[in-house]
């Protein structure tokens, strides 16, 4: 049982909270920051069995010089889960770039000046390693490589480590008046400028400590924080939204949430290679798991028929993702389909009764 202390971010958030639950599960302390006060009793509730591992810091805004400077003190690895949500504002520049690139490299700063940090995973997204409009493309797109960046067909050519060419994005860019495919669009664009944000810091600053870059696929499962029907969101309001309309939006690339929480635990304990200055990963089960429109929608109707799923083919294209290293560094086994599904319709239903 480790007693190390860990501090996390986005702990209130769909991934941040199975992250914060299996830390405390494997026995190590946390100290959790959150936007507002109130946010603390939630979070009591939710870990209330863990009461004596866990404290608070208060941090209004994440992307304010110094906001992480007491909150850092003796500890041994951070968690960086907190990102803007797609949706969550309209204004590109202060909405999603300034709390997900200032959030992110702010946090870094800080970080090199405690001795004591060794590690500091952060949490990004396959779409930071897929060009803008990747969600909507028609045709499938591969993610391979040690240090994976995505290769379409004609594969894009691409550095292993750093700056990835075929990602240009602009961050003075415009966006569709659609405000759905604009919030998505937003979610994408920040992400890519994030990744590319941490990749930048590395090389400049060559922290002692190591950074390590998970990139979950769409995170579905059971929320932990999820108290109404009204409240479904994220990638699991995609998942809902595409077994209930009549045609699915997205691709069907998934991931359980509990394993992408697995992953960050073990990646306290992997060993990196001390010359990349950072280490990345892709989280994500495949066809082999059952993920496919089809198998995911006939599973629903035959197992869940109170969802009502509509669903039905053409489904959009089925991409590739590259995930030998995770499975063989990380050593993680990606939970089936099925599981996932159940976890989440589930409870989905259970709410729906509550109405």
């Amino acid at each position: 049982m480790s007693q190390s202390l860990i501090f996390i971010t986005g702990a209130t958030g769909f991934i941040g909270s199975h992250v914060a639950l299996q830390a405390l599960e494997a026995g190590y302390k946390l100290r959790v920051s959150v936007r507002k006060e109130a946010q603390i009793d939630t979070l009591r509730s939710i870990f209330s069995s863990y009461a004596d591992q866990i404290d608070f810091v208060v941090i209004p805004d994440l992307s304010k010089p110094g906001a992480f400077a007491s909150a850092l003190q003796d500890v041994a690895h951070v968690f960086h889960v907190a990102s803007p949500m797609p949706g969550k504002g309209d204004d590109f520049e202060q909405g999603y770039l300034q709390p997900a690139v200032k959030g992110t490299t702010t946090l870094l700063d800080t970080a090199q000046g405690f001795s004591t940090i060794k590690r500091v995973v952060i949490v990004s997204s396959v779409l930071s390693l897929m060009p803008m409009g990747a969600v909507g493309a028609t045709e499938p797109i591969i993610a391979k490589g040690k240090c994976p960046f995505p290769l379409r067909k004609p594969p894009i050519n691409t550095p292993k480590e750093g700056l990835n060419p075929s990602l240009p994005v602009d961050p003075k860019m415009s966006f569709p008046d659609d405000p759905q495919t604009a919030a998505g669009l937003k979610y994408h664009a920040s992400k890519i400028l994030a990744h590319r944000a941490t990749l930048e810091w590395a090389a400049t600053h060559k922290p002692s400590f190591n950074i390590i870059s998970l990139h979950p696929s769409f995170v579905f499962g059971r929320s932990l924080t999820q108290t109404s029907a009204g409240a479904l969101d994220g990638s699991n309001g995609l998942l809902w939204a595409g077994l209930t309309g009549p045609r699915a939006g997205v691709p069907m690339v998934a991931v359980d949430v509990r394993d992408v929480a697995a992953a960050h635990i073990k990646a306290l304990t992997v060993a990196v290679d001390s010359k990349d200055k950072v280490t990345e990963f892709i989280l994500s089960a495949s066809e082999r798991e059952g993920w496919t429109w089809g198998g995911v929608a006939q599973f629903a109707k035959e197992k869940y028929a109170a969802v009502g799923v509509q669903v039905e083919a053409p489904y959009p294209p089925q991409h590739r993702l590259e995930t030998t290293r995770a499975e063989t560094l990380l050593g993680i086994k990606w939970r089936a389909m099925q599981d996932t599904v159940s976890a989440f319709l589930e409870q989905q239903l259970e709410l729906q009764v509550k109405l």
